[in-house]
């Protein structure tokens, strides 16, 4: 099949992108024409495999506010993007997030070209405008597919999008956790990894490692990501006294080696589409405490088995849990050996084939 790939940027180190590249890879490799096509930006923050052919608009960013010139710079950027998908002449278009759908679907209409739309974040929270609310659903019903990474996510969307559509989860996309196992010791530290802003809950972390610190004050905590709240929760760690025991390293692309040997990993977000870190930290067997946030925590982790779950926004909820798993290691060892095992149930090569399975399926459709 020759499949086409429509992603905003692949500048940042975002689920999305990392996502991308690891299932063109894998896409590639089984034999498969893939393209993935940037639309702005000119460089990658990750290594794509070289089977798959990586082009960049660099088209220049859409201005501010709701005006002609934005609506006229849409139609633009929509019109050059239809330009590139007919020189490639792809069997099918997929557009990585709501608004690359709505890219997909007027790139392929009145052509021969299937468009398959996909939700990769909580519909609900996640730009969750009029307008944004209105455009995804309409996708769902015009784009010839559509994929989802959750149930709840789907549930979002019409029913009548339901039969042609399909919930797959995310794969481990991090090739690194295939080569890294759970330490015999493991550090006395406490990790978090996602970008730096609010929905992260990353301030609410914060607070809770507080009352860790004060029972262990040799433990400390560890967050990779960048993002706009870098420093909002550097003055969170001050006031908290905390200066000393929080580290904010920025985004690594090695981080999970880290992480690996962490005591634990928190993921305390507010809401979330399907967390790739809270994955690929559960399939190296690092003890999780997640949110019960909406969505995707619930549908990886069964509480008390492979990871503890706790409520949104509770910071001492995040630091009991966090003490529980450093103070009982039979727990915390129940929990690794149980988590490990998304390792092989959401392999690249099992998520893939759920991928390519899907897209035939839609390209043979008549």
């Amino acid at each position: 099949m020759k499949i086409l790939f429509l992603i905003l940027s692949l500048s940042e180190s975002g689920g999305a992108e990392r996502a991308l590249c690891t299932l063109s890879g894998c896409m590639a490799r089984k034999g498969h024409e893939v393209t993935v096509l940037s639309l702005t930006g000119n460089k990658s923050f990750y290594c794509f495999d070289d089977k798959v052919n990586v082009r960049f608009l660099d088209l220049p960013p859409l201005p501010g506010g709701k005006t002609v010139s934005r609506l006229k710079a849409a139609m633009s950027r929509a019109l050059s993007v239809r330009a590139a998908v007919k020189k490639n002449s792809p069997d099918c278009v997929i557009g990585m997030s709501h608004i690359m759908s709505a890219y997909a679907f007027f790139s392929c209409v009145f052509t021969e070209h299937k468009s398959i739309g996909t939700e990769r974040s909580n519909p609900y929270m996640l730009n969750a405008t009029r307008f944004m609310t209105l455009l995804r659903r309409a996708m769902s019903l015009l784009c010839d597919g559509y994929i989802f990474q959750t149930e709840a996510a789907k549930h979002f969307f019409p029913k009548r999008a339901g039969k042609k559509c399909a919930v797959i989860p995310n794969a481990v996309f991090n090739g690194l956790v295939y080569e890294l196992s759970p330490p015999d010791v493991r550090e006395k530290t406490v990790t978090a990894a996602g970008r730096l802003v609010e929905c992260k809950g990353f301030d609410v972390l914060i607070k809770a490692f507080s009352a860790v610190r004060k029972r262990f004050p040799d433990y400390r905590l560890v967050i990779y990501g960048s993002g706009e709240e870098r420093g909002f929760l550097l003055n969170t760690a001050e006031a908290e006294g905390l200066s000393d025991a929080v580290s904010l390293p920025g985004a690594l692309k090695d981080a999970m080696r880290e992480i690996c040997r962490s005591s634990v990993f928190v993921l305390s977000s507010r809401y979330e589409g399907m967390p790739n870190a809270l994955i690929e930290a559960m399939a190296c067997g690092v003890p999780c405490v997640s949110t019960r946030c909406k969505m995707g925590p619930e549908e990886l982790i069964e509480d008390g088995v492979n990871g503890l779950l706790v409520p949104v926004n509770d910071a001492e909820a995040i630091s009991r849990a966090v003490i529980r798993l450093i103070e009982d290691r039979e727990l915390s060892e129940r929990i690794s050996s149980n988590s490990v095992k998304l390792k092989q149930k959401l392999s690249p090569e099992k998520i893939t084939d759920r991928w390519l399975d899907y897209i035939s399926g839609v390209i043979n459709k008549h």
